[in-house]
């Protein structure tokens, strides 16, 4: 029969719950939305998104287990780049459904954040409240680093690892509260914490302290032994034949093997190859291969700790030899103020309860003891916070059950004892969400930030938005614009979105490329995708950014080295230029072919003047030949000399060309190949004459029509641009 009351009773009772299902849904349809502005914004390239998601086409379709192609442009397993995170399986089935590189970053930020709902259920097992458990798992949602792992960096394997452990614990929690270990409860806890070690190299030993905690802390209910009873000898046989000794202990051993194995097994055997990419990488550059730091080491990433020593050993006594220094490195430039924005959004709860919180200690320290500068692994944005986090909200849960349980026991003898047990525990889990949500927006979550402006700008929050072309209607409205008319138009992007998203349509899917970082993601699902200068000699395609040095930053090397690469492959007998605009030109390998043997920049002591056009800086244009009429998708020839006249420093300066169609104002550039890497314009000498032969190939996607077209030069400081006359687009 009916009874209203029990249903009314029953519904008010899961109302937190749903409430924070709920919540969690809205915040879930943020963190889409910000994604794939980001990934529309090429924000998410190659690393590590791209990386990722090639690893996961190269198991499902490409026949190799994790493999992707590594800095240098060497196909490699996953290994060689020292990291040991096969948890990207289980993503397989969806990735497979739906083969797109934001499958895997979505499928990660649902897991996460719906992992609230285990922290609400740990809370509701040991704070004994529903309420006290809706404020964790708001807290958690609200946690700051929650948003910018599931909004700003991608997928990584020790991000999907958090729920995992969330689980782990809280199936162990369920049947210790009970005390009743069933195999099925035992096999599901092994199962999670199988899939939580996947993560990432080092969180075995995340397992193997959690293991000392069951031992210690986890005694059978039913033996009815306490903490201090573990060094009274006629108990230690009872103990010792324990469920949680024998639990505890094989995830210690576990733990311990596969740390082991990870990293002085897996990661030292596949370093070879790594090292041969590398040498090749080198070859292919004419450079040192001992110009690079770390990258011949067994393990790519210790030279982070170099202060400390070279190897594993090494590191480990310098900071137990040099206490002193480790405290000083620690705790040094930025890392206080990390460590403050990691634990302030918990209140410091979390250090309440020491015996969980120390389960945290290997990535603190892995993080925190870094040696080398500029790397920011303690930073909250950065992914490596990843599995702290559980630890911070399980100690928590554990800090403000045993704090409260201390108040409690102070006011036993008094009236408030009882109300102190009914509310003293969500007050302080209150504390714990006003701390996460007041962080969140003081530490710039940007999931909370996005909502926060959308709500008071009232903007559009639709999914799919597309790049907007850029346009200049303030130009064509000039009637009155002479040829050497100086204007300020838009400088050159270092990263134009609306011709990189036309690029990669036109990449065929099987195809090799040499390209920029930021275009990784996006033409990730293929064989080989390296960061350009690699294979810059040997790619299908190489996509040449006249801006990016990622890979040359990372490997410490001379920067300039993308010049000389550039004016290679434009001299290239294999490759010929497809099309270019913005910051960004394509070179299809065509193989041998017809190609002008003369550099596209000449310099010369004389030359016939005709025309006397300053652009800036007393850098003149003496002479220039642009089509009337330029044919899309074909390589139209111009030229242009220039000779400067004063002395003025030209350093960081870059030519580029602008068209401007003067019906709709939309706007196309491309920047001056020759003279970015040939001869820039800091080597160019006073009263010496320059001759720059430049290709204009039109992409199809620039609208046909008439245009103004400009000269101009920018260091993306200041820019200028001088108008050359009108010519038409067909």
């Amino acid at each position: 029969m009916f009874n209203r009351k029990e249903t009314i009773k029953k519904s008010f009772q899961q109302a937190p719950i749903i409430f924070l299902v709920v919540f969690c849904i809205g915040a879930f349809l943020i963190t889409v939305r910000i994604n794939i502005f980001r990934y529309n914004n090429f924000d998410l390239g190659k690393f590590d998104l791209g990386n990722m998601a090639q690893m996961a086409w190269y198991t499902l379709y490409g026949g190799k287990f994790m493999w992707l192609t590594d800095l240098f442009g060497a196909n490699v397993p996953r290994w060689a780049m020292s990291h040991v995170d096969p948890i990207l399986v289980i993503f397989l089935p969806l990735f497979a459904a739906i083969p797109h590189p934001l499958t895997l970053a979505l499928a990660q930020a649902a897991m996460v954040l719906f992992s609230s709902i285990t922290v609400y259920k740990i809370a509701e097992l040991h704070l004994r409240s529903k309420l006290a458990a809706l404020f964790f798992g708001l807290a958690f949602t609200f946690y700051p680093a929650i948003g910018f792992l599931n909004a700003w960096t991608g997928y990584h394997g020790v991000t999907a690892a958090i729920p995992f452990m969330f689980l782990a614990f809280y199936v162990y929690e369920r049947m210790y509260k009970a005390d009743k270990y069933s195999v099925y409860g035992l096999s599901v806890f092994w199962l999670f914490l199988i899939l939580t070690m996947m993560g990432k190299e080092q969180i075995p030993l995340y397992i193997v302290l959690y293991g000392m905690f069951i031992v210690l802390f986890r005694i059978p209910i039913s033996l009815k032994i306490s903490f201090f009873d573990l060094i009274r000898a006629k108990q230690f046989k009872k103990i010792y034949s324990s469920i949680n000794v024998r639990v505890g202990s094989a995830m210690a051993l576990v733990g311990s093997l596969w740390f082991i194995v990870a990293f002085f097994i897996i990661i030292p055997h596949y370093s070879s190859y790594r090292i041969e990419g590398f040498n090749n990488f080198a070859l292919m550059l004419s450079i040192d291969p001992n110009s690079a730091t770390n990258v011949d080491e067994d393990n790519y990433f210790l030279s982070r700790y170099e202060g400390f020593g070279d190897s594993y050993t090494d590191i480990v006594l310098g900071m137990l030899k040099n206490p002193r220094y480790l405290v000083s490195v620690l705790f040094g430039g930025d890392k206080s103020e990390n460590l403050r924005q990691t634990l302030e959004p918990m209140g410091y709860t979390s250090l309440l309860y020491a015996p969980l919180f120390i389960l945290a200690l290997p990535d603190l320290l892995i993080n925190y003891s870094t040696t080398a500068g500029g790397i920011g692994t303690s930073e909250i944005i950065n992914h490596r916070i990843s599995m702290i986090i559980p630890i911070l909200f399980i100690s928590s849960i554990y800090g403000v059950r045993y704090l409260s349980d201390t108040v409690i026991f102070l006011f036993s003898k008094s009236k408030k004892q009882k109300i102190l047990s009914s509310y003293l525990p969500a007050a302080l889990a209150f504390f714990v969400m006003y701390m996460n949500i007041s962080t969140s927006f003081s530490y710039q979550n940007p999931v909370y930030i996005w909502f926060q402006q959308a709500v008071a700008k009232r903007i559009n929050i639709g999914f799919f938005q597309e790049v907007q072309a850029k346009t200049d209607l303030e130009t064509i409205k000039l009637s009155d614009i002479k040829i050497g008319d100086v204007l300020r138009l838009s400088e050159l992007e270092n990263k134009d979105r609306e011709c990189a998203q036309k690029i990669i349509s036109q990449i065929p899917d099987e195809a090799s490329v040499s390209g920029p970082d930021y275009l990784g993601a996006h033409l990730s699902l293929r064989p080989t995708y390296a960061i350009f200068p690699a294979l810059y000699k040997e790619a299908d395609y190489v996509i040449v950014d006249v801006f990016a040095q990622k890979i040359l930053r990372i490997l410490d090397l001379d920067v300039t080295i993308v010049r000389d690469v550039v004016a290679d492959v434009i001299k290239s007998e294999d490759y010929q230029q497809v099309f270019g605009c913005g910051n960004l030109f394509v070179f299809k390998n065509v193989g041998p072919h017809d190609k002008n043997r003369l550099l596209p920049l000449q310099e010369r002591y004389e030359y016939t003047e005709t025309s006397s056009i300053e652009i800036f800086k007393g850098l003149t244009i003496v002479d220039y030949m642009l089509p009337s009429v330029l044919k899309r998708d074909s390589n139209e020839q111009a030229y242009f000399t220039y000779v400067k006249r004063t002395q003025e420093g030209l350093d960081d300066y870059v030519l580029f060309m602008t068209f401007i169609n003067k019906d709709n104002g939309e706007i196309y550039q491309v920047a001056n190949l020759p003279s970015f890497s040939l001869k820039q314009l800091r080597e160019w000498d006073k009263g010496m004459y320059y001759t720059e032969n430049i290709e204009l190939t039109i992409p199809s996607f620039v609208s046909p029509g008439e245009y103004l077209s400009f000269m101009g030069m920018t260091n993306n400081i200041r820019t200028r641009s001088v108008y050359l006359g009108d010519v038409v687009v067909k």
